[in-house]
Protein backbone atom coordinates (compact mmCIF):
# COMPACT_ATOMS: atom_id res chain seq x y z
CA UNK A 1 0.00 0.00 0.00
CA UNK A 2 1.75 3.33 -1.48
CA UNK A 3 0.74 6.20 1.45
CA UNK A 4 3.02 9.19 2.23
CA UNK A 5 4.12 8.86 5.71
CA UNK A 6 3.42 11.05 8.24
CA UNK A 7 5.53 13.51 10.06
CA UNK A 8 7.01 12.74 13.74
CA UNK A 9 4.71 15.97 14.72
CA UNK A 10 1.41 13.91 13.46
CA UNK A 11 2.63 10.56 14.43
CA UNK A 12 0.27 8.31 16.85
CA UNK A 13 0.40 5.97 19.11
CA UNK A 14 -2.73 3.63 18.58
CA UNK A 15 -3.79 0.49 20.84
CA UNK A 16 -5.80 -1.86 19.21
CA UNK A 17 -7.91 -4.83 20.67
CA UNK A 18 -9.52 -7.39 18.34
CA UNK A 19 -9.44 -10.97 16.49
CA UNK A 20 -5.68 -10.60 14.45
CA UNK A 21 -6.55 -14.23 13.53
CA UNK A 22 -9.35 -12.17 11.48
CA UNK A 23 -9.28 -10.19 7.98
CA UNK A 24 -11.05 -7.65 8.90
CA UNK A 25 -8.88 -5.97 11.86
CA UNK A 26 -5.80 -6.57 10.50
CA UNK A 27 -6.46 -5.07 7.36
CA UNK A 28 -7.59 -1.48 9.77
CA UNK A 29 -4.16 -2.24 10.65
CA UNK A 30 -2.15 -2.17 7.17
CA UNK A 31 -2.95 1.72 6.19
CA UNK A 32 -1.84 2.67 9.75
CA UNK A 33 1.03 0.71 9.70
CA UNK A 34 2.20 2.21 6.02
CA UNK A 35 1.63 5.64 7.45
CA UNK A 36 4.24 5.14 10.06
CA UNK A 37 2.09 5.51 12.85
CA UNK A 38 2.88 3.61 16.28
CA UNK A 39 0.43 0.71 16.33
CA UNK A 40 0.49 -1.76 19.08
CA UNK A 41 -1.81 -4.97 18.82
CA UNK A 42 -3.56 -7.01 21.87
CA UNK A 43 -4.48 -9.78 21.76
CA UNK A 44 -5.59 -12.70 24.17
CA UNK A 45 -3.38 -15.27 22.94
CA UNK A 46 -0.66 -15.11 20.15
CA UNK A 47 -2.16 -14.73 16.82
CA UNK A 48 -1.94 -17.79 14.26
CA UNK A 49 0.55 -15.75 12.10
CA UNK A 50 2.32 -12.72 12.75
CA UNK A 51 0.77 -9.20 12.69
CA UNK A 52 3.75 -7.41 10.48
CA UNK A 53 4.47 -3.24 11.16
CA UNK A 54 3.08 -3.47 14.98
CA UNK A 55 4.12 -4.07 18.50
CA UNK A 56 2.43 -7.00 19.59
CA UNK A 57 0.93 -7.70 23.13
CA UNK A 58 -0.08 -11.16 24.19
CA UNK A 59 -2.10 -11.55 27.61
CA UNK A 60 -1.76 -15.11 27.25
CA UNK A 61 1.17 -16.80 25.95
CA UNK A 62 -0.43 -20.28 25.58
CA UNK A 63 -4.03 -20.75 24.87
CA UNK A 64 -6.19 -23.82 25.13
CA UNK A 65 -9.96 -23.63 24.69
CA UNK A 66 -11.63 -21.77 27.03
CA UNK A 67 -9.00 -19.23 27.23
CA UNK A 68 -10.98 -16.38 25.75
CA UNK A 69 -9.69 -15.15 22.54
CA UNK A 70 -12.49 -14.65 20.10
CA UNK A 71 -15.67 -15.73 22.22
CA UNK A 72 -18.09 -15.78 18.92
CA UNK A 73 -17.86 -19.77 18.72
CA UNK A 74 -15.84 -20.86 21.57
CA UNK A 75 -17.35 -22.57 24.58
CA UNK A 76 -20.16 -25.26 25.07
CA UNK A 77 -22.75 -25.14 22.49
CA UNK A 78 -25.31 -25.23 25.47
CA UNK A 79 -23.93 -22.02 27.18
CA UNK A 80 -25.54 -18.77 26.15
CA UNK A 81 -22.81 -16.56 24.27
CA UNK A 82 -23.61 -13.60 26.53
CA UNK A 83 -22.62 -15.83 29.55
CA UNK A 84 -19.37 -16.96 27.55
CA UNK A 85 -18.51 -13.48 26.74
CA UNK A 86 -19.14 -12.36 30.73
CA UNK A 87 -16.40 -15.06 31.30
CA UNK A 88 -14.03 -13.79 28.68
CA UNK A 89 -14.38 -10.01 30.35
CA UNK A 90 -13.27 -11.45 33.51
CA UNK A 91 -10.67 -13.34 31.46
CA UNK A 92 -9.44 -10.20 29.68
CA UNK A 93 -9.26 -8.29 32.84
CA UNK A 94 -7.36 -11.55 35.07
CA UNK A 95 -4.93 -11.36 32.35
CA UNK A 96 -4.01 -7.95 32.70
CA UNK A 97 -5.55 -5.28 29.87
CA UNK A 98 -5.24 -2.49 32.35
CA UNK A 99 -1.59 -2.72 32.60
CA UNK A 100 -0.77 -3.39 29.04
CA UNK A 101 -2.39 -0.16 28.39
CA UNK A 102 -1.14 1.88 31.11
CA UNK A 103 2.46 0.73 29.34
CA UNK A 104 1.91 1.48 26.06
CA UNK A 105 0.36 4.78 27.12
CA UNK A 106 -1.50 5.16 23.58
CA UNK A 107 -2.94 8.39 22.17
CA UNK A 108 -6.11 6.91 21.34
CA UNK A 109 -7.69 3.11 22.39
CA UNK A 110 -9.84 1.25 19.55
CA UNK A 111 -11.44 -1.74 19.90
CA UNK A 112 -13.41 -4.06 16.53
CA UNK A 113 -16.44 -5.46 17.34
CA UNK A 114 -18.90 -4.64 19.32
CA UNK A 115 -20.10 -7.52 21.72
CA UNK A 116 -16.72 -9.26 21.97
CA UNK A 117 -13.51 -6.83 22.13
CA UNK A 118 -15.54 -4.04 22.15
CA UNK A 119 -16.90 -4.84 25.75
CA UNK A 120 -13.52 -6.67 26.90
CA UNK A 121 -12.21 -3.07 25.96
CA UNK A 122 -14.44 -0.71 27.25
CA UNK A 123 -14.16 -2.62 31.12
CA UNK A 124 -10.66 -1.64 30.96
CA UNK A 125 -11.95 1.96 31.52
CA UNK A 126 -9.41 3.79 29.19
CA UNK A 127 -10.19 6.82 26.76
CA UNK A 128 -10.27 8.00 24.53
CA UNK A 129 -12.26 4.80 23.21
CA UNK A 130 -13.14 3.82 20.20
CA UNK A 131 -15.16 0.91 19.29
CA UNK A 132 -16.60 -0.71 15.51
CA UNK A 133 -19.20 -2.39 14.91
CA UNK A 134 -18.82 -4.82 12.02
CA UNK A 135 -22.51 -6.26 11.40
CA UNK A 136 -24.03 -9.11 13.07
CA UNK A 137 -22.51 -7.21 16.32
CA UNK A 138 -25.17 -4.66 16.30
CA UNK A 139 -28.03 -6.10 13.27
CA UNK A 140 -28.20 -9.89 15.01
CA UNK A 141 -26.56 -10.11 18.23
CA UNK A 142 -28.35 -7.89 20.89
CA UNK A 143 -31.52 -9.64 19.86
CA UNK A 144 -30.34 -12.98 21.17
CA UNK A 145 -30.74 -11.95 24.45
CA UNK A 146 -31.20 -9.43 27.39
CA UNK A 147 -27.90 -9.82 27.90
CA UNK A 148 -26.35 -9.60 24.60
CA UNK A 149 -28.09 -6.83 24.56
CA UNK A 150 -27.25 -4.83 27.51
CA UNK A 151 -23.51 -6.00 27.05
CA UNK A 152 -23.86 -3.86 23.53
CA UNK A 153 -25.94 -0.80 25.22
CA UNK A 154 -23.08 -0.57 27.61
CA UNK A 155 -20.37 -0.82 25.56
CA UNK A 156 -21.31 1.68 23.29
CA UNK A 157 -22.48 4.11 25.98
CA UNK A 158 -18.39 3.86 27.36
CA UNK A 159 -17.17 4.58 23.77
CA UNK A 160 -16.05 8.18 22.67
CA UNK A 161 -16.32 7.26 19.14
CA UNK A 162 -18.39 4.69 17.76
CA UNK A 163 -17.74 3.68 13.70
CA UNK A 164 -20.22 1.83 11.11
CA UNK A 165 -19.24 0.56 7.69
CA UNK A 166 -22.60 1.74 6.44
CA UNK A 167 -26.12 3.95 7.76
CA UNK A 168 -28.07 0.68 8.15
CA UNK A 169 -25.68 -0.04 11.16
CA UNK A 170 -25.42 3.79 12.37
CA UNK A 171 -29.10 3.43 13.25
CA UNK A 172 -29.11 0.56 14.62
CA UNK A 173 -26.18 1.93 16.96
CA UNK A 174 -28.58 4.52 18.04
CA UNK A 175 -31.43 2.41 18.10
CA UNK A 176 -28.92 0.74 21.27
CA UNK A 177 -28.70 4.01 22.91
CA UNK A 178 -25.50 5.81 21.86
CA UNK A 179 -25.60 9.40 20.93
CA UNK A 180 -25.43 10.15 17.07
CA UNK A 181 -22.69 12.47 17.54
CA UNK A 182 -20.82 9.73 18.69
CA UNK A 183 -21.24 7.36 15.37
CA UNK A 184 -19.17 8.03 12.17
CA UNK A 185 -19.85 5.87 8.85
CA UNK A 186 -15.84 4.94 7.74
CA UNK A 187 -15.76 1.88 5.70
CA UNK A 188 -13.32 -0.65 5.62
CA UNK A 189 -13.34 -1.33 1.88
CA UNK A 190 -11.43 -2.19 -0.91
CA UNK A 191 -7.64 -1.38 -1.88
CA UNK A 192 -7.60 0.77 -4.76
CA UNK A 193 -5.08 -2.04 -6.19
CA UNK A 194 -8.23 -3.57 -6.71
CA UNK A 195 -9.11 -1.53 -9.33
CA UNK A 196 -5.56 -1.36 -11.20
CA UNK A 197 -6.81 -4.12 -13.91
CA UNK A 198 -10.48 -2.79 -14.59
CA UNK A 199 -9.42 -1.90 -18.54
CA UNK A 200 -8.59 -5.63 -18.63
CA UNK A 201 -11.93 -6.44 -16.67
CA UNK A 202 -14.35 -9.23 -18.27
CA UNK A 203 -17.07 -6.56 -18.69
CA UNK A 204 -14.70 -3.77 -19.95
CA UNK A 205 -12.16 -5.13 -22.32
CA UNK A 206 -13.39 -6.94 -25.88
CA UNK A 207 -14.16 -10.74 -24.73
CA UNK A 208 -12.65 -13.42 -26.80
CA UNK A 209 -14.81 -15.39 -29.06
CA UNK A 210 -16.61 -18.17 -27.61
CA UNK A 211 -15.38 -17.86 -24.28
CA UNK A 212 -16.96 -19.02 -20.93
CA UNK A 213 -18.32 -16.62 -18.95
CA UNK A 214 -17.32 -16.86 -14.96
CA UNK A 215 -19.22 -16.61 -12.24
CA UNK A 216 -17.32 -15.83 -9.01
CA UNK A 217 -18.10 -16.46 -5.48
CA UNK A 218 -15.54 -15.40 -2.87
CA UNK A 219 -17.42 -15.62 0.45
CA UNK A 220 -16.22 -18.07 3.37
CA UNK A 221 -17.79 -21.75 2.64
CA UNK A 222 -19.76 -20.93 6.64
CA UNK A 223 -23.54 -21.41 6.64
CA UNK A 224 -23.91 -17.73 6.96
CA UNK A 225 -23.38 -17.12 3.10
CA UNK A 226 -25.38 -19.66 1.37
CA UNK A 227 -22.78 -21.27 -0.69
CA UNK A 228 -24.76 -24.21 -1.25
CA UNK A 229 -27.65 -21.75 -3.13
CA UNK A 230 -25.53 -20.45 -4.93
CA UNK A 231 -24.18 -23.67 -6.44
CA UNK A 232 -27.83 -24.84 -6.78
CA UNK A 233 -28.71 -22.16 -8.52
CA UNK A 234 -25.70 -22.24 -10.84
CA UNK A 235 -26.62 -25.66 -11.57
CA UNK A 236 -29.89 -24.52 -13.23
CA UNK A 237 -28.49 -21.36 -14.91
CA UNK A 238 -25.60 -24.18 -16.62
CA UNK A 239 -28.71 -26.26 -17.67
CA UNK A 240 -29.71 -23.21 -20.12
CA UNK A 241 -26.55 -21.76 -20.41
CA UNK A 242 -23.53 -24.41 -20.92
CA UNK A 243 -21.15 -21.88 -21.76
CA UNK A 244 -20.52 -21.03 -17.88
CA UNK A 245 -18.63 -21.76 -15.01
CA UNK A 246 -18.89 -21.11 -11.63
CA UNK A 247 -15.22 -20.66 -9.52
CA UNK A 248 -15.94 -20.93 -5.45
CA UNK A 249 -12.78 -19.19 -3.89
CA UNK A 250 -12.35 -18.87 -0.11
CA UNK A 251 -12.44 -22.29 2.18
CA UNK A 252 -14.35 -22.98 5.35
CA UNK A 253 -16.20 -25.71 7.32
CA UNK A 254 -18.30 -26.69 4.70
CA UNK A 255 -15.83 -26.79 1.99
CA UNK A 256 -15.58 -30.54 1.68
CA UNK A 257 -19.78 -31.01 1.61
CA UNK A 258 -19.49 -27.87 -0.89
CA UNK A 259 -17.42 -29.81 -3.43
CA UNK A 260 -19.95 -32.62 -3.52
CA UNK A 261 -22.54 -30.78 -3.80
CA UNK A 262 -21.10 -29.57 -6.70
CA UNK A 263 -19.36 -32.64 -8.30
CA UNK A 264 -22.36 -33.66 -10.34
CA UNK A 265 -21.61 -30.72 -12.37
CA UNK A 266 -17.67 -31.51 -13.24
CA UNK A 267 -15.32 -29.17 -14.62
CA UNK A 268 -18.38 -26.60 -14.75
CA UNK A 269 -17.76 -25.80 -10.95
CA UNK A 270 -13.60 -24.87 -9.96
CA UNK A 271 -12.68 -24.62 -6.31
CA UNK A 272 -9.78 -22.15 -5.28
CA UNK A 273 -9.30 -22.61 -1.67
CA UNK A 274 -8.10 -19.33 0.11
CA UNK A 275 -6.39 -17.38 -2.51
CA UNK A 276 -3.83 -14.12 -1.58
CA UNK A 277 -4.69 -10.46 -2.93
CA UNK A 278 -2.84 -10.44 -6.31
CA UNK A 279 -4.62 -14.17 -7.38
CA UNK A 280 -8.14 -12.89 -5.62
CA UNK A 281 -7.67 -9.19 -7.87
CA UNK A 282 -7.03 -11.71 -10.58
CA UNK A 283 -10.31 -13.37 -10.20
CA UNK A 284 -11.86 -10.66 -9.80
CA UNK A 285 -11.08 -8.96 -12.92
CA UNK A 286 -11.53 -12.18 -14.96
CA UNK A 287 -15.14 -12.73 -13.10
CA UNK A 288 -17.99 -11.34 -15.57
CA UNK A 289 -20.54 -11.79 -12.72
CA UNK A 290 -19.81 -11.81 -8.83
CA UNK A 291 -22.14 -13.51 -6.70
CA UNK A 292 -22.42 -12.60 -2.85
CA UNK A 293 -26.21 -14.09 -0.75
CA UNK A 294 -25.42 -14.05 3.02
CA UNK A 295 -28.18 -13.91 5.41
CA UNK A 296 -27.14 -11.23 7.26
CA UNK A 297 -24.27 -8.57 6.32
CA UNK A 298 -22.61 -5.48 7.09
CA UNK A 299 -20.41 -3.66 3.91
CA UNK A 300 -19.28 -6.11 2.19
CA UNK A 301 -15.47 -6.01 1.48
CA UNK A 302 -15.90 -8.74 -0.95
CA UNK A 303 -18.16 -6.77 -2.52
CA UNK A 304 -16.40 -3.70 -2.99
CA UNK A 305 -13.26 -5.25 -4.40
CA UNK A 306 -15.25 -6.86 -6.89
CA UNK A 307 -16.90 -3.71 -7.97
CA UNK A 308 -13.61 -1.87 -8.50
CA UNK A 309 -12.18 -4.56 -10.28
CA UNK A 310 -15.35 -4.61 -12.43
CA UNK A 311 -17.14 -7.38 -12.09
CA UNK A 312 -21.33 -7.35 -12.22
CA UNK A 313 -22.66 -8.15 -8.54
CA UNK A 314 -25.39 -10.29 -7.97
CA UNK A 315 -25.82 -9.85 -4.18
CA UNK A 316 -28.47 -10.63 -1.40
CA UNK A 317 -31.79 -8.26 -1.28
CA UNK A 318 -30.29 -7.09 2.22
CA UNK A 319 -30.57 -3.34 3.62
CA UNK A 320 -26.95 -2.84 3.70
CA UNK A 321 -26.60 -3.93 -0.02
CA UNK A 322 -28.91 -1.64 -0.75
CA UNK A 323 -26.57 1.05 -0.03
CA UNK A 324 -24.45 0.10 -2.91
CA UNK A 325 -26.41 -1.28 -5.18
CA UNK A 326 -29.38 -0.44 -7.06
CA UNK A 327 -31.50 -3.16 -8.14
CA UNK A 328 -31.38 -3.40 -12.19
CA UNK A 329 -28.68 -0.72 -12.67
CA UNK A 330 -25.26 -1.28 -11.29
CA UNK A 331 -25.99 -5.23 -9.75
CA UNK A 332 -29.15 -7.38 -8.94
CA UNK A 333 -30.26 -8.06 -5.67
CA UNK A 334 -32.28 -11.50 -5.07
CA UNK A 335 -34.16 -13.04 -2.17
CA UNK A 336 -32.52 -15.92 0.03
CA UNK A 337 -34.56 -19.44 -0.50
CA UNK A 338 -35.01 -19.75 -4.28
CA UNK A 339 -32.46 -21.00 -6.43
CA UNK A 340 -34.88 -20.70 -9.59
CA UNK A 341 -35.12 -16.91 -8.74
CA UNK A 342 -31.92 -16.55 -7.92
CA UNK A 343 -30.67 -18.51 -11.46
CA UNK A 344 -32.89 -16.21 -13.23
CA UNK A 345 -30.82 -13.20 -11.88
CA UNK A 346 -27.51 -14.83 -12.57
CA UNK A 347 -29.07 -15.70 -16.68
CA UNK A 348 -30.27 -12.01 -16.56
CA UNK A 349 -26.67 -10.74 -15.73
CA UNK A 350 -24.88 -13.93 -17.81
CA UNK A 351 -26.94 -12.34 -20.99
CA UNK A 352 -26.75 -8.34 -20.43
CA UNK A 353 -23.52 -7.73 -22.11
CA UNK A 354 -24.75 -4.01 -22.08
CA UNK A 355 -25.81 -4.00 -18.06
CA UNK A 356 -22.39 -5.49 -16.81
CA UNK A 357 -20.44 -3.12 -18.70
CA UNK A 358 -22.74 -0.12 -17.82
CA UNK A 359 -22.44 -0.99 -14.31
CA UNK A 360 -18.62 -1.58 -13.94
CA UNK A 361 -18.50 1.84 -15.18
CA UNK A 362 -20.77 2.92 -12.31
CA UNK A 363 -19.59 1.00 -9.69
CA UNK A 364 -16.00 2.17 -10.37
CA UNK A 365 -16.81 5.68 -9.65
CA UNK A 366 -18.61 4.87 -6.78
CA UNK A 367 -16.12 2.86 -5.07
CA UNK A 368 -13.31 5.35 -5.79
CA UNK A 369 -15.69 7.94 -4.12
CA UNK A 370 -16.73 6.23 -0.59
CA UNK A 371 -15.01 2.59 -0.67
CA UNK A 372 -11.41 2.55 -0.74
CA UNK A 373 -9.51 2.40 2.33
CA UNK A 374 -6.95 5.26 1.17
CA UNK A 375 -9.87 7.32 1.49
CA UNK A 376 -12.09 5.97 4.43
CA UNK A 377 -8.97 5.07 6.13
CA UNK A 378 -7.31 8.74 5.73
CA UNK A 379 -10.91 9.66 7.15
CA UNK A 380 -9.80 7.26 10.46
CA UNK A 381 -7.25 8.90 10.95
CA UNK A 382 -8.47 12.31 11.26
CA UNK A 383 -10.78 11.06 13.78
CA UNK A 384 -8.04 9.45 15.99
CA UNK A 385 -6.27 13.18 15.75
CA UNK A 386 -9.27 14.65 16.78
CA UNK A 387 -9.74 12.40 20.05
CA UNK A 388 -5.85 12.76 20.62
CA UNK A 389 -6.10 16.39 20.89
CA UNK A 390 -8.41 16.51 23.80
Amino acid sequence: MNVERVTDAQRLRIAVLGDFDGVHTRSWLRWFIARGHDVHAISFYPPSAPVDGVTLHVLKERFTNGDGGSAAGSGSSRIPRSLVRLVHAARYRQAGLQRVLREIAPDVFHAHFVVEHGFYGALAGFHPYVVTAWGSDVLVEPGRDPISRQIAKWTLARADLITSNNNVMAERIVELGASRSKVEIVTLGADAYFGDRWEESANVAAPFAGAPITILSTRAHEPLYNIDAIIDAFAVLHEKAPNTQLVVAHSGSLSPALEDRARPLGDAVTFTGTVDAARLRDLMTEAAVFVSVPSSDGTSVALLQAMSAGAFPVVSALETVREWIVDGENGLTVPLGSPVLMAEALMKAVSGVELRRTAAVRNRAIVRERGTNEVEMARMETLYLRLASR
